[in-house]
């Protein structure tokens, strides 16, 4: 699959599939297909033992809430922390896969109800957000049903390992590694110095509520499902069944924030 609108993407895509073997069986999604002439599928329908994902972590996230399969994500936007090739190793990378020269890391994902109805999991983290600039608003948080804080902030996020290394880390959250399974609580401009990100076992369930009335936010999956809610609504996260799948050519988690988080906080 590739990210939207992208021509640079399909070049790329296109390069990928000349060196594929014939023998393999290939399946495009709708948008790569166009590029192609050739049928696709839909995302939803799409089944596969490697999903090639062209484009940024977006891109990725989409694949991995659509459909079913491990993920190799190749970056073509800036910091791309999922994607595990760069566009200078496009080439080397697919022949390390065709002979078979890499491993799938399986990582944890979230669970996430509204008011009792579950919506779509999340491999990154769901953020719940002010509805409106500059209106800061009261958040609640419990977890496994013991009250843990009360905080005036922006928003608050609750992020997986994976997902620890995005907004949630930009908000100030700690790294935690993937091989462990954790939910990490924090906060987007809190009001106060008193609130700290929290990291919450596999085994709890997180509870959000919003104090007072009138207080629009919005629930967001992955930075690409947006859901609304208003004072008594109340969000639950917790710990899914199901992993993500990525397809990794590396030796270590701690190669890739070597190489993605400090050295472009370097550069």
């Amino acid at each position: 699959m590739v990210r939207k609108d992208c021509k640079r993407c399909s070049n790329v895509m296109k390069r990928i599939v000349d060196i594929l073997p014939n023998e393999w069986e290939k399946i495009y999604e709708s948008e790569a297909s166009k590029y192609l002439n050739t049928k696709g599928r839909d995302l939803e329908k799409l089944d596969a033992d490697i999903i090639i994902a062209i484009g940024g972590d977006g891109t990725a996230l989409r694949a991995l809430q659509l459909a079913r399969g491990p993920i190799l994500g190749i970056n073509m936007g800036s910091l791309g922390f999922l994607n595990e090739v760069e566009i200078g190793d496009v080439e080397s990378s697919i022949y390390r896969i065709i002979r078979g020269e890499y491993s799938i890391e399986k990582t944890m994902k979230l669970s996430v109800r509204i008011n009792g109805v579950e919506v779509e999991e999340c491999t990154n983290e769901v953020v719940i957000h002010t509805a409106k600039i500059s209106k800061i608003r009261k958040f609640k948080i419990y977890v496994s049903d013991h009250f843990v804080d009360g905080t005036n902030a922006d928003g608050v996020i609750i992020a997986t390992p994976i997902g620890s290394t995005s907004y949630s880390y930009s908000a100030g959250g700690p790294l935690v590694m993937p091989s462990m399974d954790a939910m990490v609580i924090s906060y987007l401009a809190p009001f106060g110095t008193r609130a700290r990100p929290i990291v919450a076992s596999p085994a709890e369930t997180i509870k959000i509520k919003l104090v007072g009335k009138d207080q629009q936010c919005t629930v967001i999956l992955d930075g690409q499902v947006e859901y609304p809610i208003n004072s008594s609504d109340i969000v639950e996260i917790g710990v899914s069944k199901h992993r993500a799948q990525f397809v990794t050519l590396r030796q270590s988690f701690y190669e890739r924030i070597r190489e993605k988080l400090i050295k472009y906080v370097v550069n």
